[in-house]
């Protein structure tokens, strides 16, 4: 009897010490995701990824309403673990160009850049009420134009469609307003610029809300602009394309024909110094989990095998890699990561 006792008193003594350490380290690890704001479908797909990953035991806190361009870098500085990117900030990043110009460690931080997988997100809504007389891009001249977030990528789309479609140049065309998403869409709200820029999902409430007490429209990109090497530049990357709007899509909307806007994908991305077995845990939960997923929004819908990789122009996660071996996927050779070869 003395001798059972006494070992329950080290049994106890040990667990309260710490030693008993069987349990995945990762159970109690909270890793850090950057997206977009909520609303959107950067945040919705970040969200049900970390929905999944919880199933799986990996706890992801979510930071809302960032700038994507800041977080893929923070992501490669190791300051965050997972996040939502733009396949064309790697090759940015890589090639010390557009939004990444200033920043001389990028080449090096893209080494540490991993996907897990990429999802066609939406387009880029060029927005005016009805009532303002602007019809077209030529329109724009001398017009306050939100642009998007400051230092974010989606400002520097906004000015490249701007310029190939009309020739204007922020600040001396048309005064270029940076905000948040949040107060750009506010700004839009209370009437203090006259073009909203916004690149979300087709059919997003944060658009239709302005069709609710107003009428609106939303301006194409002309011909010009789909002739111009800047949006021919943007065509040839993996996650850009061109993409209708039909009239009526909206509640409010008066377009009485299609509307030719620019598409994007996205990418749920994490780093190369998390664990292989944390990857690959939340990304098999999210995989198995797919007909939930794809309920989850319109958007979603798209998401399955053939297009989880459509726009991946970079290292795939080695946890992420393993489960995609083993589940059959079809792996491009720009994905297979340099851990697996």
């Amino acid at each position: 009897m003395k001798l059972k006792k006494h070992s329950q008193i080290v049994a106890t003594l040990l667990m309260v010490a710490g030693v008993h350490v069987a349990a995945p380290s990762y159970a109690q690890t909270i890793y850090k995701a950057d997206t977009g704001a909520p609303g959107g479908s950067a945040h919705s797909m970040m969200v049900t990824y970390a929905k999944m990953a919880k199933r799986s035991g990996v706890n992801i806190q979510i930071n809302a309403s960032k700038t994507l361009t800041v977080s893929t870098y923070q992501a490669g500085k190791g300051k965050i673990q997972f996040y939502t990117g733009v396949p064309f900030f790697y090759k940015a990043m890589k090639k010390r160009i557009a939004m990444y110009k200033k920043k001389k460690d990028a080449p090096e931080v893209a080494k540490k850049i991993r996907y897990i997988f990429s999802y066609p997100a939406g387009l880029t809504h060029f927005l005016v009420y009805d009532n303002s007389g602007i019809r077209s891009f030529k329109d724009f001249k001398g017009k306050k134009i939100f642009l998007g977030p400051p230092a974010g990528g989606a400002t520097w789309e906004a000015k490249v469609q701007i310029k190939a479609g009309s020739g204007y140049e922020a600040g001396k065309d048309y005064q270029g307003v940076i905000l948040n998403w949040g107060e750009g869409i506010q700004a839009m709200k209370d009437k203090k610029i006259d073009v909203l820029v916004r690149p979300i999902q087709l059919g997003s409430a944060l658009i239709e809300q302005f069709g609710l007490t107003n009428t609106f429209r939303l301006i194409t990109l002309p011909e010009k602009a789909l002739k111009s090497k800047a949006i021919g530049e943007l065509l040839n990357e993996p996650d850009y394309m061109l993409t209708e709007v039909q009239p009526n899509s909206y509640r409010g909307q008066k377009n009485t024909k299609p509307v030719t806007q620019l598409g994007y994908y996205l990418f749920v991305g994490t780093q190369s110094m998390v664990p292989e077995d944390v990857v690959y845990k939340a990304t098999k939960k999210f995989w198995e989990n797919l007909k939930e997923v794809q309920a989850t929004a319109v958007f979603m819908e798209d998401l399955n095998k053939n297009t989880a990789f459509a726009a991946v122009n970079g290292p795939l996660h080695i946890g992420a890699y393993k489960y995609y071996k083993e589940a059959g996927f079809n792996i491009p050779a720009v994905a297979v990561p340099p851990e697996a070869k």
